[in-house]
């Protein structure tokens, strides 16, 4: 069975990965901290920025996930969306396992 993906969720899929970047993000923090810990002048602003990499990579996230949705929708709109290829299986059938660990 073919499916096509034509439209995403702008703002639901935007919100999901910046929650989902925010946690990754915290390293630059314990860089920012180090750079601070220093004492090196020229290491001070820097760390700040780190500090608040959380903050601002997180908002910037969520723009860009904002506007690439925006732009798969358009050109899905036009040309199609991705398209895959599903196939059931049934639940009492015992099907060999992938190399993914399930």
């Amino acid at each position: 069975m073919k499916t096509q993906i034509t439209k995403v969720s702008i703002f639901q899929n935007a919100k999901f990965l910046s929650v989902l970047y925010f946690p990754m993000s915290l390293i630059y923090v314990l860089l920012g901290l180090g750079f601070i810990a220093t004492g090196l002048d020229y290491l001070l602003f820097t760390g700040i920025i780190f500090i608040l990499s959380p903050i601002w990579l997180t908002a910037m996230m969520y723009a860009m996930v904002a506007i690439f949705s925006v732009i798969y929708n358009f050109v899905a709109s036009k040309i199609g969306g991705i398209e895959f290829e599903l196939t059931e299986i049934p639940e009492d059938k015992n099907v060999e396992k992938d190399n993914f660990g399930y």
